[in-house]
């Protein structure tokens, strides 16, 4: 799924962190002590991930404590991250990127395996996020966070309890729903309602899907991926689905808003810390993992971003208002059944282009 965060520095100052730079300073002196080994021409890391994916302020507090540079270069979607680590092999040393992406970089020989052995901070990762499809044996992954699309909408703009994907079919919602630019997300509504797998590759199934999409065609009002939570701002839009950050900028101008957890079950999708195989730094890009998985810097990051933990040791620092907001903090227990998107093979990923094509044709 794609991750847009060019609107997240207003994000940043909605759900005020309790984690101080200040409190981190455990973190950046044993990155200091670690990088004072290093010759000085090591003391660089390249990053590639989504523009402020790592906050602004964790990478300059993370550079002034330890010394060492971390050049960032921000991606948009994880196919052109892909692409440019085929293109330019050698070139970054600490990737964030989406699970599906994963197991084709494996598969194509471009991840390290990560060595926990050098990392003091491997015990936070919360083992819920490990031994995913992707990566079973935990070899190429430090889960970052975890992402979830859910229902919004606006109980001032509409007089019955919404529970469910299935509603967003009703005809009060003509012309009144914001959707994700999404063909699997969008896709993955339909087949939820149907009682299927978001990953499913029956045709004639697949057919019962399309019918469910055409339906559904006339309810949308407008497909956005980047910054969807503007048509419910600006009045376009009464309900809608999107990711938990996008759906607290929406509620700090309109508090009303009420999230659903889908009763179909919900999506989750896992973003992920890889190491490409012939990054150049690899000393200095263990520092700055470490110090990413220290509990109080990996709150102050998830505080930043407005994306769920998947660091156990950072429960304990985050706000108060980021445990609270149901839109960023979704409870595990409702997660335990959500499922995952997958990658699909030729032939399935042509049927839903065209599920796809005709939503949107």
């Amino acid at each position: 799924m794609k991750k847009v965060l060019s609107f997240v520095l207003t994000l940043a100052l909605l759900l005020v962190p309790c984690v101080s730079l200040a409190d981190m300073e455990s973190a950046g002196a044993l990155a200091r002590e670690r990088a004072d080994a290093l010759p000085e021409s090591e003391r660089v890391v390249n990053v590639f991930t989504w523009t402020y994916y790592i906050p602004d302020e964790v990478v300059a507090a993370f550079e002034e404590a330890s010394g060492i540079r971390v050049n960032y270069s921000p991606f948009s979607t994880c196919e052109e991250m892909h692409a440019k680590l085929l293109s330019t092999p050698g070139q970054y040393d600490l990737v964030i990127c989406s699970d599906y992406i994963i197991a084709t970089m494996a598969e194509g020989d471009l991840l390290a395996e990560v060595d926990a052995s050098r990392l003091t901070n491997y015990a936070n990762i919360d083992p819920a996020y490990q031994g995913q499809y992707y990566d079973p044996d935990n070899r190429y992954t430090i889960p970052y966070d975890n992402t979830v699309p859910l229902i919004v909408y606006d109980p001032e703009q509409v007089d019955f309890e919404v529970t469910g994907y299935a509603d967003l079919w009703r005809e009060e919602f003509a012309k009144n729903l914001v959707l994700l630019d999404d063909m699997r997300t969008v896709i993955a509504m339909a087949e939820k309602k149907l009682g299927l797998s978001c990953n499913e590759t029956d045709p004639e199934k697949l057919s019962a899907v399309r019918d469910e999409l055409l339906a559904l065609k006339d309810n949308v009002t407008v497909y956005n991926a980047d910054t969807p939570h503007n048509s419910l701002l600006g009045g376009d839009a009464i309900a809608g689905v999107m990711f938990g950050s996008q759906i607290v900028a929406a509620q700090a101008e309109m508090p009303q808003l009420k999230v659903v957890y889908p009763a179909e079950g919900m999506l989750m999708g896992v973003d992920c810390i890889v190491l490409p195989k012939d990054g150049p730094h690899a000393d200095a890009t263990y520092i700055l993992l470490d110090y990413l998985l220290d509990g109080e810097v990996s709150a102050y990051a998830s505080s930043l971003i407005n994306y769920g933990s998947c660091n156990t040791a950072a429960q304990e620092y985050l706000p108060e208002d980021f445990k609270a907001n149901e839109a960023v903090n979704v409870p595990s227990e409702a997660l335990a059944d959500a499922e995952m998107l997958k990658p699909l093979d030729n032939e399935a990923q042509r049927l839903y282009d065209d599920l796809w094509t005709a939503l949107r044709g």
